[in-house]
């Protein structure tokens, strides 16, 4: 998603955004494959500090591609 698509879309998100989620995506995945019990808070921690600003990037950005994809779907008319 953070990859343009010469001639069929811009990226969906950012590079930077991209990073960012992954850290949540690696996240996901240990709590889903490993007992919590051994999750570290000192690890989670910055996850949840940065969740409100990483949330309102990616959603300016998805807004943003919603906004190409509407022009794109009017100029099809």
């Amino acid at each position: 998603m953070a990859v343009e698509i010469e001639l069929i879309r811009p990226p969906v998100i950012s590079r930077e955004t991209r990073i960012s989620l992954d850290e949540y995506r690696g996240f996901r995945h240990v709590v889903r494959n490993i007992y919590t019990f051994r999750l570290s808070p000192a690890r989670i921690k910055p996850l949840l500090d940065n969740l409100v600003e990483i949330w309102e990037c990616t959603k300016r950005e998805l807004e943003r591609f919603l906004l190409f994809l509407e022009a794109r779907k009017n100029e099809k008319q």
